[in-house]
């Protein structure tokens, strides 16, 4: 008998559906929360839904089969390593520790204006439940694909951030992630973001990989910012050799509002980033910076989306990726210009640096604009490193290798000058470094 492709996908969905009802009876009472009913609800809808295949316009270049082949299972808790930690943790952060989902660490103390709680209390606190409730009810409405629904469905210990109204918190809160330590962990990591009027937060995402067996994060974030909130947001991740990620960030922005993000993704087998903002009122800010380096045989995918809806509203975003060896790089960017979108400014830049024979790179930056008085540029460049650059520095005493390091480390640290922390940046600066060294 012949098995074909489509007969994967259906086994693929079985064995999600026994995964989940093993995953019930580990609620015991849980099961009569309010946070359950979800879980229900998203296993329907993940039954409705087909995975993506080469078809598919949006994965045509990132397929999923190798995730669905994987034989998945919940991940068990483990004590995370403190040498791995130290590699992403920053010092004086307000820092959360997950390790395959359970949680290692809190918070002791918080800030004045500043909430953090799981989700499952968060929702049965009057304060919050309306807008978690309604949170959550979008993102499952809004499921284009199967790992949302799965994500609602399986995520333990997702985390809800409260930040009030006026309220400037000085230190950072980091979340960090540690994934592994178990064959083919399954694990849904899941933080809802809430920032009042007049706030200003910043928040450090961190996974980080605990050995090198096969493990599968399928992550969500949902943020909203408050009219003239401050958001810098860092997705860094440095996940496993055999570690595969899927990543969805939704932001939604009220009048006057600026959201920042940082992403880095330096590990990770297969990883594909989807990063939406949508503008809800005028003067909205948005800014998009990206940086990825892929060797071997590691596959990195980058899918922003900025929705420009309203008048007077700014975006910038700029993608700097490095490929090697046997990797893989894949950059979409769309943003819609909506009519009423009058005075919209918009600028998108990919730019790569190829620089192997058996590496490829496929970059479609995207401006859809049905308004007149706008100004938008977009751009692509995929090339290698400027051999007479490569030239001058060796004259001046760096043998080759050191001479390429340094140019590429200078090209990818423009999406990076920006960064507001210094600790965050000096961080990430290392890590790409480290990397660098090994490509």
């Amino acid at each position: 008998m012949n098995i074909t492709y489509q007969d994967t996908l259906s086994e693929s969905k079985k064995r999600f559906e026994d995964l989940f009802n093993l995953f019930e009876q580990q609620l015991n009472g849980k099961r009569e929360q309010p946070l359950h009913q979800f879980r229900l609800a998203a296993m329907d809808k993940f039954r409705e839904l087909e995975f993506p295949t080469r078809r598919t316009e949006d994965w045509k270049y990132t397929p999923v089969s190798s995730i669905l082949q994987l034989p998945l299972q919940e991940g068990a808790a483990f004590a995370a390593s403190e040498a791995t930690l130290d590699t992403v943790s920053i010092p004086d952060a307000l820092t959360i520790v997950l390790a395959n989902g359970e949680m290692q660490s809190t918070i002791p103390a918080l800030p004045e204006g500043l909430t953090v709680l799981p989700v499952e209390a968060a929702i049965r606190d009057e304060r919050f439940a309306p807008w978690i409730t309604a949170t959550l009810e979008g993102a499952l409405a809004g499921s284009a694909h199967p790992f949302t629904p799965l994500n609602l469905a399986f995520a333990r210990n997702g985390l809800f951030i409260h930040v009030a109204d006026n309220a400037v918190i000085e230190k950072p809160v980091q979340v960090i992630m540690m994934n592994g330590a178990g064959d083919s962990a399954f694990v849904n990591p899941q933080l809802l973001v809430k920032s009042g009027r007049n706030s200003q937060f910043q928040l450090i995402e961190s996974y980080a990989g605990e050995g090198e067996s096969a493990s599968f994060t399928n992550a969500l974030n949902r943020f909203y910012l408050g009219e003239n909130a401050r958001v810098v947001h860092y997705k860094w991740q440095q996940e496993g050799s055999e570690s595969f990620q899927i990543h969805q960030t939704e932001v939604r922005q009220e009048r006057d509002s600026v959201y920042t993000a940082y992403t880095l993704d330096l590990g990770g087998r297969l990883v594909r980033n989807n990063l939406d903002a949508i503008h809800l009122g005028q003067g909205v800010h948005t800014d998009f910076y990206g940086v990825y380096i892929a060797d071997s045989e590691q596959h990195i995918d980058n899918h922003t989306f900025l929705d420009h809806a309203l008048p007077n509203c700014t975006s910038n975003e700029l993608y700097k990726g490095i490929i090697t060896g046997k990797g893989t790089g894949v950059f979409n960017g769309k943003v819609i210009v909506r009519q009423d979108a009058q005075k919209t400014n918009a600028f998108q830049q990919n730019s790569t640096l190829v620089l192997s024979p058996t590496a490829t790179m496929d970059s479609k930056p995207q401006l859809e604009i049905f308004a007149d008085d706008v100004r938008c540029s977009h751009g692509a460049t995929i090339g290698q490193l400027d051999e007479s650059a490569v030239f001058y520095l060796r004259s001046r005493g760096l043998d080759k290798d050191q001479a390429r390091a340094l140019l590429q480390h200078a090209f990818v640290m423009e999406a990076l000058e920006t960064v507001p922390l210094e600790a965050v940046r000096d961080r990430m600066e290392e890590n790409i470094v480290q990397k660098l060294m090994r490509v």
